[in-house]
């Protein structure tokens, strides 16, 4: 699960198949949805994956 709120362009890894990606792969952070005071893992980021934007929960990344 992703700590704390890392700038943008950190790399982030995959804990799961998500869509086209397979489990360990490794994409950017791109922002988060919102400012978030309490992290919790249904916290929403954009992360560059393939050259396209997709939105996923902080229990689905964590920093590479």
């Amino acid at each position: 699960m992703l700590k704390n709120d890392p700038p943008e362009g950190t790399k982030v890894r995959f804990t799961r198949e998500l869509r086209e990606s397979r489990g360990a792969a490794v994409g950017s952070l791109v922002r988060p949805l919102r400012k978030y005071y309490v992290e919790r893992s249904e916290d929403e980021f954009v992360v560059e994956f393939g050259g396209e934007r997709i939105t996923v929960q902080r229990h689905e990344i964590e920093e590479a």
